[in-house]
């Protein structure tokens, strides 16, 4: 008996149902905790993190074991303050509703590294590019407050290119746009860090941005000081009007790091010079949290040229370069371009690419979260459709992006199309992608052997939310065109 029946009544049955369950896992029944569960932080510097919980509200959260310097505000389970001493501090998180309490243990990490698990939240650039102000990075904040997608684990909104004034302050400071933030940075991150999240900004290693908006080049330290000022927690620095030089490159990039890191601040830091000289293996002496492998995602499935980059093309140049991922540093695949549908300003190639189907976007979101991507959604979250928040709100499927063994998938098998993905988790169980790159529907067999296993195991399927079956020897699977099934296998009692 085939485990994935692709008749049309089950499918339907199978999407009202996976709706329901999001919205009850939402809204209703006892806590239930997301995100990360392991955080670092820089001793003596902001601490801010909101604890990614669901269920019934109101919830009251509870703590035991926070380090000196750091309190958890009981109605929004948010974590703020500052520790100066520098360790590890096992934290239990006790929350509780009308419907029950729920216990889970996170480790604050304060030392010397940073974004221990994947970046999650959104970006400006792929959609909006130019057209980025206060307004618009206000709404988005409150749409990942409202659509849920903070208690799931979502953290950054980050500012892209435009939001820079034509020119620099008499002093050399960086100024934001008057006209586009009335209020300026360090107001705008003040709104930003009352929702519980963190504020991304956008900056370029060379005299100019990509943009043509002045870049970072001979102002390392000062705009790293100001950037620490206006409160900012993330900057990804592009790569343009530079020397395509390898040392150069290094230089700069390291350059900006040091001064981050002397900044007073905790700012993850995101190394954008779309995989030249291969940053994965220098990214982490230049300071970097994580480093883009490729030029710019488009919104198409495959093809595309040089610098026009498909999801397809994408994949196919991680697969090398996997192990380089691990807590702390990891490779960037550049964002989701899950739910544009063609809308991006910078993705559709000025109207050329009308977007992907909803299958494609689930494959792109789950290979992406299997291989310990950064998950920065671009498309507008003030309108996605019930199949965008299906695929960006996955609870399941995020949690093992976000595990906190950090162990990246790796690809164990390519056979007649089928491509198998296995990450390792910190539970002992396995994920297992099964990927058909092609348009046509694939009957693949899983078994104990293709993935290192012996013993009898459960599989969970992560999109249906279904017990997928029982994995003695071997599973057969019916894959449709372009899908990724997602499999969470455990060890049988």
């Amino acid at each position: 008996m085939k485990v994935r029946i692709t008749a049309a009544l089950l499918l339907l049955f199978c999407f009202f149902n996976g709706t329901a369950q999001l919205q009850q896992l939402l809204y209703e029944g006892p806590p239930v905790f997301h995100g990360a569960k392991v955080i670092g932080n820089r001793p003596g510097t902001d601490f801010l993190f909101t604890v990614p919980a669901t269920g019934e509200r109101p919830i009251t959260f509870f703590s035991a074991g926070l380090p000196k310097g750091l309190n958890l505000e009981a109605t929004s389970g948010i974590i703020r303050g500052k520790v100066n001493e520098a360790g590890e501090y096992k934290v239990k998180i006790i929350a509780g509703n009308s419907k029950g309490k729920t216990e889970q243990e996170i480790t604050i990490v304060i030392g010397d590294k940073l974004c221990l698990t994947p970046p999650l939240g959104w970006n400006s650039w792929n959609v909006f590019t130019n057209t980025l102000d206060e307004k618009m990075v206000m709404d988005m904040a409150d749409a990942m407050v409202h659509s849920g997608m903070r208690d799931l684990g979502y953290q950054y909104i980050n500012m892209d290119d435009y939001w820079h004034d034509s020119t620099r302050a008499p002093d050399g400071k960086p100024v934001p746009n008057p006209e586009k933030f009335p209020h300026g940075i360090k107001w705008l991150a003040d709104y930003v860090h009352s929702k519980g999240l963190k504020l991304g900004i956008y900056s370029d290693a060379g005299s100019k941005t990509c943009g043509k908006c002045f870049g970072s080049y001979g102002y390392e330290e000062m705009d790293a000081n100001t950037y620490a000022e206006w409160g900012v927690d993330l900057l990804k620095y592009d790569f343009c009007f530079v020397p395509w030089k390898k040392m150069e490159a290094i230089a700069r990039y390291k350059k900006m790091g040091d001064a981050l890191k002397s900044s007073n601040r905790s700012i993850v830091y995101s190394i954008c010079n779309w995989g030249l000289f291969k940053p994965w293996e220098w990214g982490p002496e230049a300071g970097g949290n994580y480093w883009r492998t490729t030029p710019d995602i488009f919104d198409i499935w495959r093809g595309g040229i040089p610098f026009v980059m498909s999801t397809m093309r994408i994949l196919k140049k991680q697969n090398k370069i996997l192990a380089y991922g691990k807590p702390g540093h990891w490779n960037d695949p550049d964002m989701l371009i899950v739910g544009n549908y063609g809308q991006g300003k910078a993705t559709s190639w000025k109207g050329k690419f009308k977007g992907m189907t909803d299958v494609q976007y689930q494959s792109h979101m789950s290979l992406w979260a299997m291989m310990n991507a950064p998950l920065l959604s671009s498309c507008d979250l003030r309108n996605m459709n019930e199949a965008t928040k299906k695929i960006l709100m996955n609870p399941e499927l995020l949690s093992i992006n976000q595990d906190a063994k950090g162990e990246s998938a790796t690809l164990v098998l390519k056979k007649n199309g089928i491509w198998l993905y296995k990450k390792n988790l910190k539970d002992g169980s396995v994920a297992v992608a099964v990927f058909n790159t092609s348009k046509k529907e694939k009957q693949f067999e899983l078994t104990l052997e293709q993935l290192g296993l012996t013993g009898t195991h459960i599989a969970h399927d992560v999109w249906q939310h279904t017990e997928a079956g029982i994995l003695k020897d071997k599973m057969p699977l019916t894959v449709k065109g372009n899908e990724t099934v997602v499999l969470r296998i455990k060890q049988s009692n």
